[in-house]
């Protein structure tokens, strides 16, 4: 039984040195504020094109605060839903019945990189991985 606990104890304090060492990487609110741009990658094997209602691969993007500490975004011309949690920002654009949710949770020179995801009623699964993500200043 004490070899157990030892073992749990090992694993309790490893984990949360590597939980520490991931938020020194989080993103931070003054990070992400500012004017960027949004293009995607779509997954191998994924017959995927997102365009803008204007027809743009790529989609203008503004942050701004909202408060003492939350965040405003508008992603081509539209507000979407935006947060950061856990050190990543969440970005989530309503599309009719469905949401592409834009997870940014690493860094890149100049801006920050991340997956879409696509979440409908329909799907049963729940989400279906488009691709990845950049986030660079514009």
């Amino acid at each position: 039984m004490a070899g157990y606990r030892r073992l749990g104890v090992v694993v309790l304090l490893s984990a949360s040195m590597a939980a520490g060492a991931a938020n020194a990487q989080a993103l931070q609110r003054t990070e992400v504020l500012g004017n960027w741009t949004l293009r995607m990658t779509p997954a191998e094997g994924a017959n995927v094109t997102v365009k803008t209602d204007s027809g743009r691969v790529e989609m203008p993007v503004i942050v701004t605060t909202r408060g003492a500490s939350a965040i405003a975004r508008v992603v081509d011309g539209e507000a979407a839903n935006c947060r950061l949690n856990r050190g990543a920002l969440v970005i989530t654009l309503r599309l009719d019945d469905a949401r592409m949710t834009y997870t940014l949770n690493g860094r890149r020179t100049g801006g920050f990189t991340g997956n879409v995801r696509l979440s409908a009623n329909l799907i049963p699964v729940g989400s279906i991985h488009l691709g990845t993500m950049d986030m660079f200043r514009r």
